[in-house]
């Protein structure tokens, strides 16, 4: 009887110690980044169009 009192309070333990490192590892998530700037969407699109313009340049005619 003793035996399967100290096998339930390790169980018990064991989960609880399982749970409280489950909740403090989804706790600490990475900090959500800022919404980016006028500037930075600027200077992605032209790096698209510029992309884009160099890619239709090398394409050849298939007729």
């Amino acid at each position: 009887m003793i035996w399967s009192h100290a096998t339930t309070q390790a169980t018990v333990i064991t989960c609880a110690v399982f749970l409280m490192g489950t909740m403090v590892g989804c706790s600490s998530g990475p900090e959500p980044q800022s919404d980016p700037s006028k500037k930075d969407i600027q200077q992605d699109s032209d790096r698209f169009f510029k992309k884009m313009s160099q890619e239709e340049g090398q394409q050849t005619p298939s007729r």
